[in-house]
């Protein structure tokens, strides 16, 4: 059997999915990745980057054993329907493994044109849905929630993290509209790329308007650099994971003049990152451990400097707000110097596995290098490190830019 249609039925849950917070991907992608078992199986031993980023995962979930808290492998039952997975370590292995099978199964997928084309349009569904969810998310959102301001809140959240996956799907569709439809496709990119980023200002899902600026500039780097693109792209992310305390450190003091002037959010982002820094410093090679940012429970009524800075409803909110919302500096922070040496290992590693940009077609390679620059910059001002949802969709756009190039590269053969 071909392992295409599998993909495209996944994906045909993506609009869905997003709409909803995205958390549905981990249990989509392992599916995904059991039929790959049976349908593509996989070949082994996996290639270095796949090897070096599951020794990180490793190492992290390693690090579980000395982070702050108690520590739980799963609690419930199946049979009481209230099962779950504790350990976020245990998580991120499944995660890993199912990632890995997923990609590997499509690298053996026969060509299929019409399972890449439904993966296409769903991601054109999604692309509409975030077009028009500002004129539509406070009607949707009242029918759903109703007046519980609890649950409206939640809903607002799911609106802003499937803004976030519309960027990440963005990467993919721009480039096919763009090559595979030629001059109408290239208007239409356009038109949606410009709805795209009304929407996200209307909405304040600032880390997906600015995952567009970043996918323009990966794609950007690639259309310079045709042979080596790819090199430096993964190298430069590597290097940001790698150097993250130093140069976020370098930003917050520049950023010190012009502070005032900034909104309280984006203050207290800053010195959310001042704090893991400090921390960073009192275990730099392990660690603190998985999820110990979440222990980190000081509010601004401990920096009256800050304070004074805010409104007054901030007083007891966190200065790191669960964690620091940017995945760099929480891979320093709980697993230490050895987790982030590990990471960007398995990024450059990555950067020279991938063939030259000039050895694929242009919508394969533009949606790979949009992929990396949409992500890295969510990557930096969104989510958890262990955000189970970002890391399920991130791979299965990535199985999809594979599904494309088999079938794509089989047509012109």
């Amino acid at each position: 059997m071909n392992y295409g249609p599998v993909l495209a039925a996944a994906f045909v849950l993506w609009p869905v999915l997003a709409v909803l917070g995205g958390q549905g991907f981990a249990p989509l992608l392992g599916l995904t990745g059991f039929a790959a078992l049976f349908l593509s199986r996989p070949r082994l031993p996996p290639a270095m980057f796949a090897s070096l980023g599951f020794v990180f995962i490793v190492w992290a979930a390693a690090s579980e054993f000395w982070a702050p808290g108690d520590r739980h492998l799963i609690s419930g039952s199946l049979l009481e329907g209230n099962f779950s997975v504790e350990s976020r370590g245990l998580s991120f292995l499944v995660i890993a493994l199912t990632s890995g099978l997923t990609t590997a199964g499509t690298l053996r997928a026969a060509p299929s044109p019409r399972a890449s084309g439904i993966v296409a349009a769903m991601l054109g569904v999604q692309a509409a849905l975030v077009v028009l969810s500002p004129y539509l998310s406070g009607f949707v959102l009242s029918a759903v929630y109703g007046e519980d301001v609890k649950r409206l809140h939640e809903g607002a959240q799911n609106v802003g993290r499937g803004a976030n996956t519309a960027a990440i799907g963005l990467a993919l569709l721009l480039p096919m509209l763009v090559f595979g439809w030629k001059v109408p496709g290239a208007v239409l990119a356009a038109v949606v790329t410009l709805g795209a980023a009304l929407a996200y200002q209307l909405l304040g899902s600032h880390s997906a308007l600015f995952a567009i600026g970043g996918m323009g500039l990966a794609m950007g780097l690639i259309a310079l650099m045709p042979r080596t693109g790819f090199r430096w792209l993964f190298g430069a992310i590597a290097g940001y994971i790698a150097a993250a305390p130093v140069l976020l450190a370098a930003l917050i003091r520049w950023l010190d003049v012009i502070a005032p002037t900034l909104p309280a959010s984006f203050r207290s982002r800053l010195w959310s990152w001042e704090v893991v820094i400090g921390r960073i410093t009192d275990a730099p090679l392990l660690g603190h451990g998985l999820n110990a940012t979440r222990s980190w429970k000081e509010t601004f009524e401990t920096r009256p400097d800050w304070l004074a800075q805010l409104p007054d409803f901030w007083t007891h909110y966190p200065i790191v707000p669960g964690h620091p919302h940017n995945m760099a500096l929480q891979i320093w922070a709980e697993t230490g110097m050895i987790g982030a040496v590990l990471a960007a290992l398995g990024l450059v590693a990555l950067g020279f596995h991938l063939p030259r940009p000039a050895e694929l077609r242009p919508e394969i390679r533009y949606a790979a290098a949009g992929l990396a620059g949409s992500a890295i910059v969510i990557f930096s001002f969104a989510y958890s490190v262990w955000n189970e949802g970002f890391w399920a969709s991130l791979a299965l756009a990535a199985a999809a830019i594979v599904l494309w190039h088999r079938t794509l590269g089989e047509r012109d053969a």
